[in-house]
């Protein structure tokens, strides 16, 4: 076969206007079908992404002091339940005790550090340290300085018939009350 004949159309292929009809048609098909996707792909999760890169470097680290004071009642147990973790630095656990029982659980250390071992925790030893216990929490919500005399009382629950709803109804006596009392 010579050059000429390679380059030679076809016989059975024909040119001219209907040819480029259907040209046009299969390229407009292919396009509507590649329209409306993304060309460039999203970027990954960056939580995934930095999961990735720090677990292996993590791997050997054990439990950390998060997780410690999340289940903290389940590895230690009863006996040291009153007891919280504060920090853990270099291997060395620090925990907050409540006045007397300080000197029982310094005595029971290895029976939890057994139970630290067995949950995962790389710790090599405990600190106990003796506080007293957290003051209670406060909360935004000042006692009544007075009470209402029962005329007032009469007076704001009346006020307050039309109101169906019992939650609201409360609500509105406990803020008529602090309005009236100040």
């Amino acid at each position: 076969m010579s050059l000429r004949d390679r380059f030679r159309p076809a016989k059975d292929s024909f040119y001219g206007p209907a040819a480029e009809a259907l040209n046009e048609g299969r390229a407009a098909r292919e396009l509507a079908a590649k329209r409306g996707r993304a060309v460039i792909a999203p970027p990954p999760n960056a939580s995934k992404a930095l999961t990735a890169v720090v677990r292996p470097l993590l791997k050997g680290t054990g439990l950390g002091i998060n997780e410690l004071k999340r289940n903290w009642a389940e590895i230690a147990g009863d006996s040291f339940a009153r007891a919280t973790p504060e920090r853990l630095v270099a291997g060395v656990l620090t925990l907050k005790v409540p006045g007397a029982l300080a000197p029982f659980l310094q005595q029971q250390t290895p029976l939890l550090l057994e139970r630290l071992k067995t949950a995962g925790a790389k710790i090599k030893s405990i600190k106990i340290e003796q506080r007293t216990a957290a003051p209670p929490k406060q909360t935004n919500v000042a006692p009544l300085k007075r009470t209402l005399s029962p005329a007032e009382e009469a007076a704001l629950a009346q006020a307050l018939d039309p109101v169906a709803d019992p939650g609201l109804k409360s609500a509105l006596m406990r803020l008529g009350r602090a309005v009236k009392q100040g």
